[in-house]
C-alpha cells in the first residue's frame, strides 16, 4: 500500500518510504486559434462497475441509490476533465477517460463491509463484484496495507508490463468522507491511477499521484509517462470516443477551435465546451511564471479558462518590467494594466496576444501610493463613453476604492476608503455588470471573498461584507469577471506559496463551481477575454453540430460492425 493522506496545513508530512513497499495502493485525502478541429484521437476507456454498499442507502432521507448514481457520474465526469485537460506546462492532456457501465449494491445490512478498517476488510475486495474492473463506494475506511487512520481511498496495485486490457480484475474502494471533502474526483482519478500501476510521487505541486491533497481541486496533473500507463490500462481498446480538442499526435488543439462536444463547441485546455460558457473565455494574467512564492509579475500569461491551461505569452516590452491590476474594457476591446512607479502609477494598454505594453495612456500622480487590482464597468449603454475602470488604490495600512474614466486616464475620483487593514492584501478586485455587484478577493478567511457595497460610497468609509463561500482565501488573489460566461474567475496562491489555485466562481452564491490545482505562478492581475467563437456562437453551433453528427455516425457504423 502507498499511503494518499487526508493533509492538513502547516502540519508536518510523515515519511511514506515504508508504505511504497506494498502491492496496493491506498488514498487518503483531506479537506480544474478559431477553426474546426482535425481528426481526433480515440478515447482509451476504463469502463467499471460501480458498488454501493447497502448500509448507504437512506430512501427515507433521499439517500437512495439514483442519489449515489448521481453523486458518483458527478465525480467521474470531473475526474476525466482532470485527466484529459490540461492545467499547466508541467502536465500532459491525456485521452482517457472512466465510464460507470452500472450502479448496484453490495452486502447486507450490519455486515460492517460499509468501513474498510482489517485486512480482511481489505482482501474482501479481491473477489468482490463481477468479472472487470470495480469500484466500490463505502462510508470510510481506517485501513489500506497498513494502518491509515485518514485514509479515503484505495486501490489494487498490478505490475506495469505494458499490455492494455490483460487484467481487468481489479478493484477501487473510495469513501462518503472523501464526497463530504469536496475531493472525491480527484479521489477517483487517483485510484484509477493506482489501478494503472501508477505510484505516488514525492513532489506534490498539482500532480494527481501525489501522496496527500490539501484541498478540493488539487491533483489535477499527469506527466507523459504516468499518461501513458493511464491509456495503457483501458478496459476498452475500441471505445468509439474520441477527444475532439486532442490531435492524434499527442497534443492539444488551440483554443477557440470548433470541436465535436456540446452545441457551440469550442476547445479550451483540451477540452470541449460551450462557446457560451467558460470554453468561450481566456484569461490574460500578469504574472511569475513557474514560482507560487512571490516574483516580479513581469510576463503576461494566457489561462484557458475551462481547463486551467496555462502558457506564457511573453514578457511585458518595451515599457516597464511589472505589471498589476490587468483589466478588459470589452466595449473598445482594450486590455489596460497599471505599471507601479515611485511618485505616479502609468495606465497602460496591453496586446492581448503577445503581452507587448502598446500605449501609456494615463499617469496618476500618487506619489507613494499605489493602485493594486482594477475592475471594469461597461456603463449603462455599449459605447465606450459611459465605461469606467474601479481600482483599489493603496497606501501604507489603508485604501481608498476610486474610479477612472478610460476617456481621461490621468485623474481617478473617490468613491470611498475601505476600512481594511492592511489594504494591501486586497489585490483582487472584478465588477458583475449583469448584477451590479462589486467584489474584491484577498488571503483573509474564512472565505477570502467580500463585496463593496457600491450604494454606500460616497460617503466614506465604503462598506464591505464577506461573501459566504467556499473558502475561497487565496493569497496574491486576482479576480476578473466575464461578461460573456456570467462567471467570476479567481486565481492565487496557497499554502504560503506552495500552490497555485484556480477557481470558478458563481456571483451569486460566492461559492466555486470549479478548483483546480494548477501548476505554479503567481498573479498580480487577470483579465476575462472572449474567445472570438464566444462572440460568434452561431457559426461555431453549426459547423459543432456537423462534427458531432459525424462523429455519432461513425460511432454507430461501429458498434453495428
Amino acid at each position: 500500500m502507498i499511503a494518499f493522506l487526508r493533509a492538513v496545513a502547516a502540519l508536518a508530512r510523515p515519511s511514506l518510504g515504508a508504505l511504497i513497499a506494498f502491492a496496493l495502493a491506498c488514498g487518503l485525502v483531506c479537506g480544474l486559434a478559431a477553426g474546426r478541429a482535425e481528426a481526433a484521437p480515440e478515447v482509451d476507456l476504463h469502463e467499471l462497475t460501480w458498488y454501493v454498499h447497502v448500509d448507504l442507502i437512506d430512501a427515507g432521507a433521499g439517500r437512495d441509490l439514483a442519489y449515489w448514481q448521481g453523486l458518483i457520474d458527478g465525480a467521474v465526469a470531473s475526474a476525466n476533465a482532470l485527466v484529459e485537460g490540461r492545467q499547466g506546462p508541467f502536465d500532459t492532456a491525456c485521452c482517457t477517460r472512466l465510464e460507470r457501465t452500472a450502479a448496484l449494491t453490495f452486502g447486507t445490512p450490519g455486515d460492517g463491509r460499509d468501513v474498510l478498517d482489517s485486512l480482511s476488510d481489505q482482501n474482501f475486495f479481491n473477489s468482490a463484484g463481477g468479472a472487470g474492473s470495480n469500484a466500490f463506494l463505502i462510508d470510510s475506511m481506517t485501513y489500506c496495507g497498513g494502518s491509515s487512520p485518514a485514509a479515503i481511498g484505495c486501490a489494487e496495485r498490478p505490475g506495469c508490463d505494458g499490455n492494455g486490457n490483460d487484467d481487468p480484475n481489479l478493484w477501487m474502494v473510495v469513501t462518503v468522507d472523501a464526497f463530504d471533502d469536496d475531493v472525491l474526483a480527484s479521489v477517483t482519478a487517483h485510484e484509477r491511477g493506482h489501478n494503472a500501476c501508477l505510484v505516488h510521487v514525492a513532489a506534490a505541486e498539482c500532480q494527481i499521484m501525489q501522496a496527500s491533497v490539501f484541498t478540493p481541486g488539487q491533483g489535477t496533473c499527469l506527466t507523459a509517462s504516468e499518461c501513458s500507463n493511464f491509456r495503457v490500462a483501458r478496459t476498452t481498446t475500441a471505445s468509439g470516443e474520441t477527444c475532439g480538442c486532442h490531435t492524434d499526435g499527442g497534443a492539444i488543439e488551440p483554443d477557440a477551435t470548433t470541436c465535436s462536444g456540446p452545441l457551440y463547441g469550442v476547445c479550451s485546455g483540451g477540452l470541449c465546451g460551450e462557446a457560451s460558457g467558460s470554453a468561450g473565455v481566456r484569461l490574460i494574467a500578469a504574472a511569475a511564471p513557474g514560482t507560487a512564492a512571490g516574483g516580479p509579475p513581469d510576463d503576461a500569461i494566457e489561462i484557458a479558462a475551462l481547463a486551467g491551461h496555462w502558457s506564457t505569452l511573453g514578457p511585458f516590452a518595451p515599457t516597464a518590467d511589472d505589471v498589476r491590476a490587468l483589466e478588459w474594457a470589452e466595449d473598445s476591446a482594450t486590455l489596460y494594466g497599471v505599471v507601479p512607479t515611485i511618485g505616479d502609477d502609468s495606465i497602460v494598454t496591453i496586446d492581448p496576444e503577445t503581452g507587448q505594453i502598446l500605449a501609456t495612456v494615463g499617469t496618476l500622480a500618487n506619489g507613494t501610493d499605489e493602485i493594486v487590482s482594477m475592475a471594469y464597468d461597461p456603463g449603462p449603454t455599449s459605447a465606450p463613453a459611459d465605461d469606467r475602470l474601479f481600482v483599489f488604490e493603496v497606501g501604507g495600512a489603508t485604501g481608498e476604492l476610486r474610479t477612472i474614466s478610460p476617456a481621461s486616464p490621468s485623474s481617478s475620483t473617490l468613491l470611498g476608503s475601505l476600512i481594511w487593514t492592511p489594504a494591501s492584501l486586497f489585490t483582487g478586485l472584478a465588477y458583475d455588470s449583469l448584477q451590479g455587484r462589486l467584489f474584491a478577493a484577498t488571503p483573509f478567511g474564512p472565505d477570502g471573498l467580500y463585496e463593496i457595497d457600491l450604494t454606500t460610497c460616497p460617503p466614506s468609509p465604503c462598506d464591505a461584507d464577506q461573501v459566504a463561500g467556499a473558502g475561497l482565501f487565496r493569497e496574491d488573489a486576482s479576480l476578473s469577471y466575464s461578461r460573456s460566461s456570467g462567471l467570476l474567475y479567481l486565481v492565487g496562491t496557497g499554502f504560503g506559496g506552495q500552490r497555485t489555485f484556480y477557481d470558478v466562481v458563481d456571483p451569486t452564491t460566492g461559492t466555486s463551481i470549479e478548483t483546480l490545482s494548477l501548476d505554479t505562478f503567481t498573479p498580480a492581475g487577470l483579465a476575462a477575454v472572449p474567445e472570438p467563437n464566444s462572440t460568434n456562437s452561431w457559426l461555431a453551433g453549426v459547423l459543432g453540430v456537423i462534427v458531432a453528427y459525424r462523429a455519432r455516425h461513425e460511432r454507430l457504423l461501429r458498434s453495428r460492425g
